[in-house]
């Protein structure tokens, strides 16, 4: 039943409204000062006040002035009543957040139906705060599960930042959202070879997150077992497939492999649908991609991956990254995008040399903006760079 709160100082306009009401299921309150309005408001909570523009304590416009300006009371609709409607009177109802008003000589049956009016707004009102105080909560819980994602992720997909057999390796990891679809893992297989590995699972978000974990363990405890790139990727395709087959799950993974040999100076490696990766040959001043083709894991049952290998020289360097880094301003311009990360590579390198962490750091100062406020519109980055 809802609640209406007469208040007027004169008991006959009390009355009045209170037998116009009669019939209608409402539960009526009064109150004959400011002081008692005011109170009575705290007390009932009404769904409506009804109430005179003057009285002796306090004005029925500032009383109104002073529940809008309270979080509490600031949807309690308020129906003025004026003596004379002038435009003053007018003017003031506007100012002091009156929702309506109406004359004290009124018709009951225009009278009705702003009462039945303002409390139609005020049920929609109580609904989108219930609606909102749901969202809010649930919110609450995503939340919270986005950071234990977060930390889980965290805990999986480590900076890097080592050397292994005088082959320095930096990684950067820069997730659109709470956590990513991006993940790396750099691998000591045994004294001499070092497992490189790039990813990016297409989405975003705790799924993503979830099938990222999911893959980092499952090349730990492969990596070892496999000497050859394309029969890791393969194996890890065979398991994807067995894995999601009943699901409808429609998830694929964009994978590079490499194996750096740092006794022989080679390196071998393969493709599963990933964004190439960029060697600086230091001491021939050359720039290219790796390019090699191959399909995505997960796409399709008993695929076959290709190989390659090449030889290096010390102080050559490698850059892996996952397409985030080219969607945020080159996203239509892949050859665009080609030839100015390799020039900005070739011009930091020159300048930098030692300092990874400087590199790394100009790439992206060239290529991402950090503006939180575009971060739901961002891919996730992902950066390995070696310096071999």
């Amino acid at each position: 039943m809802d609640k209406i709160l007469i208040a007027d100082g004169n008991e006959k306009t009390v009355d009045l409204i209170s037998k116009t009401l009669f019939n209608s299921d409402y539960e009526i309150y009064t109150a004959n000062s400011g002081k008692v309005t005011l109170t009575k408001i705290d007390m009932i909570k009404p769904d409506l006040i009804i109430i005179d523009t003057d009285f002796t304590d306090i004005s029925g416009f500032d009383i109104c002035k002073k529940l809008k300006e309270n979080p509490e009371t600031k949807y309690i609709p308020v129906l003025m009543l004026v003596t004379v409607e002038t435009k003053d009177v007018i003017l003031r109802c506007v100012y002091s957040g009156v929702d309506d008003y109406i004359s004290k000589v009124f018709n009951g049956t225009v009278f009705v139906a702003k009462v039945k009016s303002l409390l139609r707004v005020k049920h929609l009102s109580d609904r989108i705060q219930t609606q909102y105080e749901e969202i809010k909560e649930k919110n609450e819980v995503i939340d919270f599960q986005l950071k234990m994602a977060r930390r889980v992720q965290r805990s999986i997909i480590r900076k890097i930042d080592m050397a292994i057999n005088g082959t320095k390796i930096l990684s950067k990891y820069l997730p659109a959202l709470e956590v990513g679809g991006d993940f790396y893992s750099v691998k000591e297989l045994d004294d001499s070879h070092i497992g490189l590995l790039i990813g990016d699972v297409s989405g975003h978000g705790i799924s993503a997150a979830l099938l990222t974990a999911m893959l980092s363990v499952m090349f730990d405890t492969m990596a070892a077992a496999h000497n050859m790139p394309n029969l890791l990727l393969k194996e890890m395709n065979d398991r994807f497939c067995r894995i999601f087959k009943h699901t409808g799950n429609e998830m694929y993974v964009c994978m590079f492999y490499a194996i750096v040999d740092t006794v022989n100076y080679v390196i071998t490696y393969s493709n599963a649908g990933q964004v190439y990766p960029v060697f600086i040959d230091n001491k021939n001043d050359d720039v290219f991609d790796l390019e090699i083709g191959g399909i995505p894991i997960g796409l399709m049952n008993e695929s076959s991956y290709e190989v390659k290998e090449m030889e290096y020289s010390p102080g050559d360097y490698l850059f892996f990254h996952t397409d985030g880094l080219s969607d945020f301003f080159y996203k239509e311009e892949p050859d665009k995008f080609s030839g100015k990360i390799k020039e900005c590579l070739k011009s930091n390198i020159a300048t930098y040399g030692d300092s990874l962490e400087s590199i790394i750091e100009s790439v992206l100062n060239e290529f991402y903006d950090y503006d939180d406020k575009n971060k739901f519109e961002k891919d996730d980055i992902s950066i390995i760079l070696c310096k071999l």
